[in-house]
């Protein structure tokens, strides 16, 4: 129905959303995002930390080791050595209203 920010959103079925951004010049960095379930949050944010992967609560915020509960559920914000930037969520903000 919507998308949130510079993203096309495409509903794939109730709970799949695929939100595409574009880009003129070649391959940047990516942004991959996944909402899972709570259970699931707290068993990947374990291995995170387990694994001593910095994260963060805000997409463009400095490394803080925190949880964002802005949109009404948890989510963080880590990289990976290429680069490529991720974010798990529990409740998809572009799905909300």
């Amino acid at each position: 129905p919507h998308s949130v920010g510079p993203f096309a959103a495409v509903y794939l079925n109730g709970g799949l959303t695929l939100d595409f951004d574009e880009w003129p010049e070649p391959l940047p960095l990516i942004h991959y995002c996944f909402r899972v379930s709570p259970a699931d949050f707290d068993a990947i944010l374990a291995r995170i930390q387990a694994a001593g992967i910095p994260y963060r609560s805000q997409v463009h915020g400095p490394v803080d080791g925190q949880v964002d509960t802005a949109h009404g559920g948890r989510l963080v914000y880590w990289n990976v050595p290429d680069g490529h930037a991720w974010e798990m969520l529990t409740v998809s903000y572009a799905r909300q209203g």
